[in-house]
């Protein structure tokens, strides 16, 4: 059978990400060690690992010697996860080559430019710049200028956001070097007459009840949630359709006392549906750490930590890593079953074959973008609070074990996400469960990492 050129190039790419996504050799982020330090240095911490792995470490003696009175609590753990606990708060990062461990001091990249009014050219100053969904972020000077700090390569999109101008949004790859964007132009945002508003809208507070029960949720998390500036809201009710809709012009500030975060989120789309229960929201955030004293600290790190474990963050990484049953994932085919007699009416029933990577995981074209997708519906559940290991075939729903579970049900053909499991098109796809009980009260910035401040 004879196969196309462009035909053998793409299934060429395809193997490629296989290879990458489900590649079984010495890998940090799949090798355990146990490991225990009590005022100890890294020195001694690289020994032990290296004892207990066939992987190697390169360092340069003047970069590890200053880190000498570190603890850790003695667990079993991989490189990886020893390794974030260890450097969390250090100078130093790391990442595997080949059957090396490289040990390299942060490389402190500065993104840089001017905001500029696209009409008259002058510099915008007091405008809020940063990258989406990160920590990172800044306003800029009397002259328009503005730099940000990334402390490692990838690919960001950098957002400038101004009260009475339109939004900015660009994506770039920062590489090891300084990067100067130049002028950044923003057009002035023209008020149109159907933006005006004349009349008092006498739903406004019930459905900004609605709003911010949607959006915030109703975890004890969402209780220590406060939204500082509702009055920018646009709120717009259809009592036909009971759809409820809303955006915001400028950033709409949100204290979570329960992460530690201080959310400034530009709302582009918000829908809430009281027919069939749907909702989705997307827009563009930038999330600022609240300062606190060591015992609020060690509370939101713990709290983080509870809202990443199992959340779609961690599964989409687990997925990309290969690592879904080290990481307590577990994903069947959700069927529907024919009801002998009963014409149109089904039951539901899971597959009994777990799903691997290369079932859901597909190579998009773009770069550090990946494509989510599967024929039918997918019954995704976190099994780390449990023990269960009996057969799943056939039992019903209220019969399972309380396990964190959430049906996926795919809109689009695809779902795409990046390598920080962030979700790009989220109205592609409806999760039902679980997931859709995380709101922005469990959001994480997309450069959280487990174990880091």
């Amino acid at each position: 059978m004879r196969l196309s050129l462009v035909r053998v190039i793409l299934l060429m790419a395809v193997f490629q990400l296989l290879l990458v996504v489900t590649g079984n050799g010495q890998s940090m982020v799949v090798e355990k060690v146990t490991l225990g330090l009590q005022d100890e240095s890294l020195e001694t911490a690289i020994k032990r690992i290296e004892e207990q792995s066939a992987l190697r470490f390169f360092y340069r003696s003047e970069d590890i010697s200053p880190l000498v009175h570190l603890d850790l609590k003695q667990d079993t753990r991989t490189i990886a996860q020893t390794l974030d606990a260890l450097l969390q708060n250090t100078h130093l990062s790391f990442r595997q080559v080949d059957g090396h461990i490289l040990l390299e001091r942060k490389e402190q990249r500065e993104i840089s430019g001017r905001v500029v009014d696209s009409t008259n050219r002058k510099p915008i100053a007091n405008a809020s710049v940063f990258f989406n969904n990160t920590t990172i972020g800044t306003i800029t000077d009397g002259n328009g200028i503005f730099k940000l700090k990334v402390a490692r390569a990838g690919k960001y999109e950098i957002v400038v956001s101004m009260m009475g101008y339109a939004t900015y949004q660009k994506a770039l790859f920062a590489d090891g070097h300084n990067l100067d964007l130049r002028d950044i132009k923003v057009a002035p945002h023209i008020i149109t007459l159907s933006e005006v508003k004349i009349k008092i809208d006498p739903r406004r507070d019930r459905d900004y009840r609605w709003f911010k029960d949607e959006f915030l949720g109703n975890s004890n998390f969402a209780d220590k949630c406060r939204i500082v500036n509702p009055e920018i809201l646009d709120l717009n009710y259809n009592k036909k359709t009971k759809v409820l809709r809303a955006s915001s012009p400028d950033l709409l500030e949100v204290e979570n006392d329960a992460l530690g975060y201080k959310l400034s989120y530009l709302l582009t789309h918000f829908y809430s549906n009281k027919n069939d229960g749907r909702v989705s929201f997307k827009g563009l955030v930038l999330f600022e750490p609240l300062t606190g004293d060591p015992t609020q600290q060690q509370k939101w790190q713990k709290n983080r930590m509870k809202a990443y474990k199992g959340s779609s963050m961690h599964f989409l990484r687990s997925l990309l890593e290969n690592q879904l049953d080290e990481e307590g994932f577990k994903v069947l085919v959700l069927k529907k079953k024919a009801i002998p007699n009963y014409p149109n009416h089904y039951f539901d029933s899971l597959g009994v074959t777990p799903l691997h990577v290369n079932d859901l995981v597909k190579l998009s074209d773009k770069k550090d973008i990946y494509a989510l997708s599967f024929k039918s519906q997918l019954y995704v559940m976190y099994t780390k609070l449990h023990d269960y290991k009996d057969n799943l075939e056939n039992m019903p729903f209220g019969a399972q074990p309380g396990y964190a579970k959430t049906t996926v049900t795919f809109i689009a053909p695809y779902t795409f996400f990046d390598n920080n499991g962030i979700i790009i098109n989220p109205e592609s796809i409806v999760f039902d469960g679980y997931w859709s009980e995380s709101r922005v009260a469990e959001l994480l910035p997309s450069d959280y990492e487990p174990g880091a401040n």
